[in-house]
Formats: structure tokens, C-alpha cells, sequence
């Protein structure tokens, strides 16, 4: 009888515990902020996109493009660029034993650094009001739209590893 027990208690603690150790993340990661969130970091590249989108748009139309116009966007460009980087970030853990998903990373990174330094030269290219040169501006806000365009798609190639990094 007494065998059964300390069986039975090695049993339950076995099958309590092994799931436990087996979950990549705890229950409350998500609360905490801590878990990578797919959706919110392809929310961030949308509307950083469609902010840039607006400058490019703009910058095709007019001569040049106010300063303060062209503030106030590339804040919001900066920002949720940021906001992405800093969400999928959250894999780097994850990347230490994958290196296709730390090649993804590596790949988003790079384009996100690109939209911020196409943000900077725009920046100042606009600071000079109607003394900016059209040109400049346009091929940074072109620019801006085709790096957040290939990181949406490398976005979505990411995302369907991690699909199946899941299934197996």
C-alpha cells in the first residue's frame, strides 16, 4: 500500500511538473509584457508606414514639405518604429538556439535601423523649409516606404517560422 502511494505521488509530480518545464514561457509573461506579441509588432510597422506613407506622399505633391508637418510625422515614424524593434526583441532569448529566427531578427533590425536614418536625413533635409531640396526629400521619404514595406514581409516570413518552429 505504501508503495502505491510513493508511486503514485512520483507519478503526479511527473505529470504536474513536466508541462511546467516544458512551456517556453510562464502563464503571466503575457501581462507582464514580456511575451513577443506578433500582432502588436505588425501594428507598430503599419502605422509607421502609414506615416511615412503621408510624407512621401506629400513630398511628391508640393515643393517641399513644412518642417513642423514633417515633425510631427517622422515622430510617429520614430516611434513605432521603435515600438517594433523594441517588441521583437523580445525573441532575441528565443534566437540563441535558432538561427534562422535570429537571421529574421538581424533582417528586421537592419530594415527598421534604415526607416530611422531615412527619418534623421529627412529631418534635416525639411529643417530647411523652401530651401530643401524636393529631390532629397523624396527619395528619403521613398525610401522610408520601401525599408517598412520589406520589413512587413520579412514581418510575415518571421511569423510563419514561428508557426512552425511551433508544430514540431
Amino acid at each position: 500500500m505504501r508503495n502505491r502511494m510513493i508511486l503514485a505521488s512520483c507519478a503526479l509530480v511527473l505529470f504536474v511538473v513536466t508541462p511546467a518545464a516544458a512551456q517556453v514561457r510562464d502563464a503571466g509573461s503575457k501581462i507582464r509584457g514580456d511575451a513577443y506579441s506578433p500582432h502588436s509588432a505588425q501594428s507598430y510597422g503599419r502605422a509607421a508606414y502609414s506615416h511615412a506613407e503621408t510624407l512621401d506622399e506629400f513630398s511628391r505633391r508640393y515643393s517641399y514639405i513644412p518642417s513642423e508637418r514633417a515633425k510631427e510625422h517622422s515622430a510617429e515614424v520614430r516611434r513605432n518604429v521603435t515600438a517594433a524593434k523594441k517588441e521583437i526583441s523580445k525573441l532575441a532569448p528565443k534566437a540563441k538556439d535558432d538561427k534562422k529566427l535570429a537571421a529574421h531578427l538581424d533582417t528586421l533590425h537592419k530594415h527598421y535601423d534604415k526607416v530611422l536614418e531615412h527619418c534623421t536625413n529627412m529631418e534635416g533635409e525639411c529643417a530647411k523649409d523652401d530651401k530643401a531640396d524636393g529631390g532629397k526629400v523624396g527619395n528619403c521619404c521613398a525610401s522610408m516606404t520601401d525599408s517598412l514595406k520589406a520589413a512587413e514581409a520579412e514581418h510575415k516570413k518571421l511569423s510563419e517560422h514561428l508557426k512552425s518552429a511551433e508544430k514540431k
